[in-house]
């Protein structure tokens, strides 16, 4: 089991390689990682940074400007061996969970992968579901229940 959550515009301020589960700072990122933790444990998550690729919590990183929808983000390319290395391919079950560029570029790795968060209208909607995942008994149980939705029709 392996949860992949995406890395935050929002870092903390420092001059020096710091772990990563220190360095993300923003409300998004920590809210999908309080859920991948409770889905999976610490131990099982890793950040999709937009500069790096697949990062594990304690890998030290200096602060860096990147957004996977703007141009020099890391590619399916790079990512793939990442995911080899890291165990991605070879988990038995896979989440993803953040925007679509990130869940996007993670299914291109791995198009079993369980996105939670699709069929979400807003931030406001992908929140309501990380705090569901995060709160829930069963959140792997959670999480493939709210993979298997179809998204609701537009407007």
């Amino acid at each position: 089991m392996i949860v992949i959550v995406p890395c935050s515009a929002a870092k903390l301020a420092v001059d020096r390689p710091t772990p990563a589960r220190h360095l993300y700072t923003g409300s998004y990122h920590l809210m999908c990682r309080r859920a991948a933790e409770r889905i999976a444990g610490p131990a099982s998550v890793l950040v999709l940074s937009a500069l790096h690729g697949f990062v594990r919590l304690d890998d030290e990183l200096l602060p860096y400007e990147q957004r996977m929808d703007a141009p020099g983000h890391v590619s399916v390319e790079q990512l793939r061996p990442q995911a080899a290395g890291l165990g991605v391919l070879a988990a038995r079950d896979l989440v993803a969970l953040g925007g679509r560029a990130y869940v996007d570029a993670v299914t291109a790795v791995r198009p079993d992968v369980l996105r939670p968060l699709d069929g979400c209208r807003g931030i406001g909607e992908q929140r309501s579901r990380l705090a569901r995942l995060a709160a829930a008994d069963d959140p792997l149980g959670l999480a493939r229940t709210l993979s298997a939705c179809p998204a609701p029709p537009p407007g």
